[in-house]
Formats: structure tokens, sequence, C-alpha cells
């Protein structure tokens, strides 16, 4: 390793090169797959935070939770099955409008039962069981960009419904739209207004616990919160579709280089002669390349995932950028190992250097 410092010393200059290319293809490849993790979170992160193991849909649903309908005497069933925590929930895409103006923003309510396990938490405000409004509701944080505040009236736009803003909740989003959680009784009264013969229905039931063993309802089966996810319209096409591209970058841009590495390595030729003509052993000469690119790699993902993290700060709200840092450590260690694997290849073609041949001139 003190050899290999001592060159990277030597040749600074050109290395530095080498490592600010380096530093930004890794920061190319760690700021899409922030974005990726952000368009992922705009479609599921209101259920992903939701603290539930199971939810009990409509076996025709096809695990699709807004396809799933559910009578309200099913909680009560479900109920006398099982020992776990249980809370009711319902997904419904509307529009809200503000006080005194005519513009309507998209939101989708997410109904549930004021102080359940599923009721988030506020970033600003109070949560829904805080409030004393006669309807409350908690709106995801985008809507501030929006010029709402704490307090503020908004109406729900199908039946003029007037809501008190409790509070915000941070990255709570479905289908690409920001959530407002609001409380059965408040959704009854929407429904009811557009339809007065409304029977109260969930769309789900969560389940927070593993007592599940002896649930045999019929018409529902049990769906884990992976498979809700998973089956969200869109989430999994867009999520595996730009994955695939991020790390077909990764490949690529280890690839780039390793061919910068074996061009150095060509280009050294004759001192790797040298160096063999003194006695310096084949197994040395490997340990002293393999720990230049170990150095260089190593030191240019953690800059870049440094960059990333700034960058993530400084990023404007309102672009769907999320950093999952342990995919961050997942594509700086498959990076690093990339790279010195393709720095094997020079040292495969160190191997293949005479001595005799590149001393005497013709083997460069």
């Amino acid at each position: 390793m003190k050899l290999a410092l001592k060159e990277l010393a030597y040749n600074k200059k050109k290395y530095v090169l080498i490592e600010i290319i380096i530093i930004l293809l890794v920061f190319m490849v760690l700021f899409l797959s922030g974005l990726v993790e952000g368009l992922g979170r705009a479609v599921v992160s209101g259920i992903d935070n939701m603290d539930a193991d199971y939810f009990l849909l409509s076996d025709s649903a096809e695990k699709l939770i807004t396809v799933s309908n559910l009578k309200a005497e099913k909680f009560d069933e479900l109920r006398s099955q099982t020992d776990s925590e249980l809370a009711v929930l319902g997904i419904q895409r509307m529009f809200l409008s503000k006080k005194d103006t005519p513009e309507k923003l998209n939101i989708t309510y997410f109904i549930i039962e004021p102080g359940s396990f599923l009721e988030p938490e506020v970033i600003d405000g109070l949560r829904l069981s805080e409030s004393d409004a006669a309807n409350a509701i908690v709106l995801d944080e985008s809507f501030i960009q929006e010029g709402i505040v704490v307090g503020d009236t908004v109406y729900d736009s199908s039946s003029e419904l007037e809501f008190t803003v409790a509070g915000f909740a941070a990255d709570t989003m479905y289908g690409h739209t920001s959530v407002g959680f609001i409380s059965v009784d408040s959704y009854t009264a929407i429904r009811t207004a557009l339809n007065p013969m409304y029977q109260k229905m969930y769309h789900t039931i969560a389940i927070r616990g593993n007592d599940i063993g002896n649930i045999r309802i019929d018409g529902t089966e049990i769906v884990s919160k992976s498979e809700v996810i998973e089956n969200i319209p869109s989430y999994k096409a867009e999520h595996l579709t730009i994955t695939m591209i991020i790390w077909v970058l990764v490949v690529v841009s280890a690839a780039i280089i390793g061919v910068f590495y074996y061009i150095l390595t060509i280009q050294k030729h004759k001192q790797f002669g040298v160096m063999k003509a003194i006695g310096m052993s084949m197994k040395r000469l490997a340990a002293m390349v393999t720990g230049q690119v170990c150095v260089i790699a190593v030191f240019g993902a953690a800059a870049a995932a440094l960059l990333t993290y700034l960058m993530s700060i400084a990023i404007l709200q309102t672009m769907p950028f999320y950093l999952k840092y342990g995919n961050v450590m997942l594509v700086m260690a498959a990076f690093i190992l990339i790279s010195i694997a393709g720095g094997l290849i020079s040292v495969l073609s160190i191997s293949h250097v005479d001595p005799m041949k590149v001393i005497g001139g013709s083997g460069e």
C-alpha cells in the first residue's frame, strides 16, 4: 500500500482527473437512485409509513386496497378472531379547495379512526385525535407549498364540507398524490351529502401483530403490507424499470474506470518491466495496482455519497427525491467491487510483461 500511495502522489495530476471522473459517475448513479426512490415514495409512502403488518382485503380485489370493499360489520367479526390490534382504512381520491379561491388541489383521503395506530405523527400542529375541530384534517407537508398553514379552512370540492387543518405529516403520498388524513365520521358526512343512501364501508382493515392464523372470514383474505405495496398500480413496473437502468449505469461506470486503469497500466509497461527485472515479485506489483484502485474507488465513492447527501438537503421539496442510505451503501459497495475487478485485468496485463523485451525497448 505504501508503494501505491507513493505512485498516486507522484502522478497526482493524472489521478486527480481520474478521481473527478469517478466522483461524477458515482454521483450520477446515486442521484438517479434518489430520484427512483423519490418516485417510488410518491406512490407508496402513505402505506409504507403505516405501522401495520397485514391488511384484510376482499378476496376479489387482487390485493388492491382501492378495489376492496368491506362492510362495517367485518371489523367486529375480525375482532373476535384475533388478538392483534386492528384499525380501519379507506382511501378516496378527491379535490380540496382553499378558502376564497377557485383552485382545486388533488388529494387522496386516508380515512381512519382518530387515535388508531394508523394515525400519522405530525411535524407541525396537532394530530387528528388531539384536535377539537368538528372536521379536522392532517395534510401532507407538500400542501405547505400551496400556502396552507395550521388553522386554515379548506373545503372538500364535491360536498363543500369544511375542514380545519389540524397539522401536517411528513412523506405521506399515494399514487403520486398528497394524502390528507380525515376521520371516518368526516368521510361519512361527505358521502352522505353526495348520496343520502350511503352505507358505511371500508376498503381494508389494517392488522398490527402476527395473530392471524385463526382468521377465517368469508370473501376476504389476509395480505402482507409488502404485497399491498407491490400491487399498488404502476409502482412495481416503474420501480423495476428504473432500478435496472441504475444498475446498468453502475456496471458501465465501473467498466469505464477499469478501462482507464488498463490504459495507464499499458503506458507504464516499461516501469513494471524494470521492477520485475530488479526482483520485485508479481504479488507485490499486483498489491500495488490493486491498492491504487481501492484508494481511488473508495475515496471517489465516499466523496460522491457526501455530494449526494448535500444535494438532498438543498434540493427543492417539490422534487421527488428520497435518499435511502441502504441503497447508497449498496451502490458504493458494488461500484468499489466492480472497480477492483476491473483493476485485476490490469494486473493480468502486468503478468505478461517480459522484462527483457521492455528494457530492450521493443515491448512497450
